[in-house]
This record gives structure tokens, sequence and C-alpha cells, in this order.
């Protein structure tokens, strides 16, 4: 993250910038009508509470913003490196929303969960247990279109997106997108630009975030 700080110029670092103003710094740089109005509505839905899954990476409050960071930050490094050409606003828009399909889509529910003590009043042939009903993130899509078309629809309602900004968000799940493989890789061949999104978040989830048991 810190890398992400230093290119786009952001003032303060790891320890002073909060993950909610680090990305409406960072989306204030893109020069885009309708930038102003997403800003917004980021800030008032649960974008920046909500987690990034309910059982695997980023499984927490707060984990899809940070996701979306790291992705972003992937995004950008590759860009450069590889020189890439992708525009800097288009992967600051495309790493920052790809997930936009996961804000109010997240809710809490409560389950029983074992929790071992020595001296639970019940035991397995792990040891002694006690059950505690604990709070969980279950999944209440109020808009079931897909997942990265949700996201390109939800995003394309404050701004016009360019065609390789449609298809980065759109197919970066890569050939989990679809059940046929050949979907993505045609998707490829007309845009290769969009490996880059896929990959970093491939790399962010399975690299730098955790899962909470």
């Amino acid at each position: 993250m810190a890398w992400l700080i230093e290119k786009l110029g952001l003032p303060g670092d790891l320890d002073t910038v909060n993950t909610q103003a680090l990305i409406e710094t960072a989306l204030g740089t893109v020069q885009r009508d309708g930038v102003d109005k997403l800003i917004a509505y980021l800030a008032g839905s649960d974008y920046y509470r909500a987690p990034a899954s309910t059982r695997f990476h980023g499984n927490y409050a707060g984990a899809l913003a940070e996701h979306s960071l790291n992705v972003t930050a992937l995004l950008l490094q590759k860009n450069e490196q590889l020189s890439l050409g992708i525009p800097q606003e288009s992967c600051l828009l495309a790493g920052l929303c790809h997930d936009l399909c996961k804000v109010n889509f997240y809710t809490v529910d409560y389950r029983n969960q074992k929790v071992y003590a020595p001296n639970g009043l019940k035991s397995d042939q792990k040891g002694r247990f006690d059950w505690q009903t604990v709070p969980v993130f279950v999944i209440e899509d109020t808009f079931p279109c897909g997942h990265g078309e949700k996201s390109v629809i939800m995003l394309q309602n404050f701004m016009r997106l360019t065609q390789e900004e449609i298809l980065m968000i759109r197919w970066h799940m890569g050939p989990f997108s679809s059940p046929n493989d050949y979907d993505f890789s045609n998707a490829v061949d007309f845009k290769p630009e969009i490996v880059a999104l896929f990959t970093a978040d491939m790399e962010a989830s399975a690299l730098f975030e955790e899962t909470r048991r």
C-alpha cells in the first residue's frame, strides 16, 4: 500500500492514512464527470464496512475496501513495470470498483459456534467447549445481476466507462466468470489488459489477505 501512496503522491503514510481517506483521495484524481457522485455514494453505502466475502479472503468488516486497495496497488504496479499503457484513471476505477457488486450485498446473521475452553460444559474429540452465538456475514442479494457485469452496471450509473474499463471489470474473475472458458479467452484476445486485473485480484486475495475463522 505504501507504493500506492507514493505513486499517486498522496499525503500521509500507512500509519496516518485510513482506508476511506486513501480511496477518496485516489478517486479524486480521476478527471471524469460523475466521480464526485461515486465518491459520495461509496461514503453513504457500506463499501468501507462490508466484508470481501462470507467464508474466504476478507470475511470481516472493512475488508471490501482493503481488498479493493490491494488490487489497485497491484494493478498500478503491473501497468508500470510491464509497460501495459493502461491509463492511470482506468486502473483506479477498475481496481477500486471491480467489486462494486458487493456493496449493500451482505447482512449480519447469527450462528452457534464451538468455543473451546478447559472448563467447557461439553466435549468432543478436540476437547471441552461451550456453544456461543456469534455474528456472521451472509449474502442478501437484492439485485441479482451477476458479478462483474453487476459492477459495470453500477459504476455506469455514475459515469461513462471506456471499453477497456468495462471488459476489465466484467472479466476480473477470469475464466471463473463464465461456464464457457472460451468466453474469457476471446475477451483476452480482444483486450489483453483484462489479465492484469484478473491476476491482481487473485494475487491480492491469495497472497495478502486473511480468512478469519
